[in-house]
């Protein structure tokens, strides 16, 4: 049984925006349970390759406010080792992973469709 679940997949070019070589690249979340002292009395058996436990999980509801690890993978370069991806391409914490959600989705409501990129974009140089 895996302790990963996907959270997206897409495609994207394999070296450059004009490319015609795509290559998959995907997202699996560890939830929140993997590894805490509440369901593995025994110790946390993926702390070697995994970020800390989420300790403000909450095993009554199942509850917390991020997962705890979330790792992302280029398909051809997934292979695991037991649960250890051998070359991930990112490992982050979950708190880390909804920051980053944070700050895409600001980024993104900073664009406006009706005018062009150049135009828009011009506050960062």
């Amino acid at each position: 049984m895996s302790i990963y679940s996907t959270l997206w997949e897409i495609q994207v070019p394999r070296h450059h925006y004009f490319d015609e070589e795509w290559v998959e690249v995907y997202a699996q979340a560890v939830p929140p349970h993997i590894g805490h002292p509440s369901q593995y009395p025994e110790g946390d058996p993926y702390r070697d390759f995994l970020p800390p436990v989420v300790e403000n999980y909450d095993p009554e509801t199942g509850n917390a406010p991020f997962d705890r690890a979330v790792v992302i993978v280029q398909r051809g370069r997934d292979k695991k080792d037991i649960q250890r991806y051998v070359d991930p391409l990112i490992v982050m914490t979950g708190e880390e992973y909804k920051k980053f959600g944070e700050l895409s989705a600001w980024r993104a409501s900073l664009w406006d469709g009706d005018k062009p990129i150049a135009e828009q974009a011009s506050f960062l140089w």
